[in-house]
């Protein structure tokens, strides 16, 4: 009696242990639509090219440089992202090198924030039931963007907050950022009646959410991710016939420098404290350095002529003297 041939297992392939790692961070919570997209690409270059087990540094390179005219901040992130993917597959023993860090170094360039007008805001909020048949879906997009305007919220917090984190009682929020601690954020009362119709809105609760589960939910009561929600955003910024200025192109993150911007330009012009004002910002914002809430002060004609007006009040320049 003859022993049965065996066949060989081959190893897997970086394909397979791309599939392996994706499956593996998505059970912890990540999204990695980038990663998937990016490092897939680079795994069917290898396979073009004859590789499947492994890869060189020079070749990461090189696939990350693949548009020449492309940002040196693109081929920085696709270099990044491969990177993550090497990190993971030299802890599990696979042979691949490890990429350093300083290869094609480039910081993306920030994008210009559009600042809404409160004729922007209107149009974004009244094309919600133009645009939206579906009675759920068009009261989300309303309330949503409501409270980005009113509060400066980060789009990512607001689509993670829970039923449990309004104290309907107070007007208060709670906030569990992901860039920062747990923080506090006071809401007008007229925000926090806006937020409790839309929990006890017929038909939200006809998707059966988990009552202590997303504020803002789906046809299935699960709570919305990023890219879905922005997609609906497309959709209203077309219908409001909102326009780039120059470079800037409106996007949700705006609503976060409009709420800033506007609470300055107060400061300025009702004669406030605005060191005050941007230190409360600060807090608010949720930035653990307030130098990050310059950025979100962006250069509105209206705010430099204001701080200028300050300035000059300040140096004490008498009518006639040279300034």
């Amino acid at each position: 009696m003859t022993a049965a041939a065996t066949t060989p297992v081959s190893a897997p392939t970086l394909r397979d242990r791309l599939d392996g790692y994706l499956v593996l961070r998505r059970a912890l919570g990540f999204q990695l639509n980038d990663l998937e997209r990016q490092v897939g690409g680079f795994c069917t270059w290898l396979e073009a090219r004859g590789q499947t087990q492994t890869f060189t540094v020079e070749e990461a390179v090189a696939w990350a440089r693949l548009n020449p005219d492309a940002h040196p901040s693109w081929w920085s992130t696709r270099l990044s992202l491969v990177r993550r993917f090497a990190a993971y597959l030299t802890a599990n023993g696979v042979e691949v090198p490890v990429i350093p860090a300083g290869l094609l170094p480039a910081r993306k360039p920030r994008a210009v924030p559009f600042i809404y007008s409160q004729a922007d805001l209107d149009a974004l909020l009244a094309a919600c039931s133009r645009v939206f048949s579906d009675e759920r879906i068009a009261a989300t997009m309303r309330t949503a963007i409501g409270l980005l305007a009113a509060t400066g919220l980060r789009i990512g917090e607001a689509l993670q907050l829970r039923v449990g984190d309004l104290d309907s009682t107070n007007d208060l929020l709670v906030i569990n950022a992901a860039k920062s601690h747990e923080r506090i954020v006071p809401i007008h009362p007229t925000t926090t009646a806006a937020l409790m119709d839309y929990i006890t809105l017929p038909a939200r609760m006809a998707t059966h959410p988990d009552p202590e589960g997303p504020l803002f939910v789906t046809a299935h009561g699960s709570g919305y991710v990023y890219v879905s929600f922005q997609k609906l955003f497309r959709r209203l910024r077309e219908a409001a016939g909102l326009q780039p200025r120059g470079r800037a192109r409106p996007r949700l993150h705006d609503l976060r420098h409009t709420f800033a911007t506007a609470h300055m330009t107060a400061a300025y012009a009702h004669d406030g404290d605005p060191e005050r004002v941007l230190s409360l910002l600060a807090t608010w914002l949720g930035h653990t350095d307030p130098t990050h809430t310059y950025w979100y002060l962006s250069a509105t004609g209206e705010l430099m002529a204001l701080a200028a007006g300050r300035l000059e009040l300040h140096a004490g320049t008498a009518p006639g003297e040279p300034s």
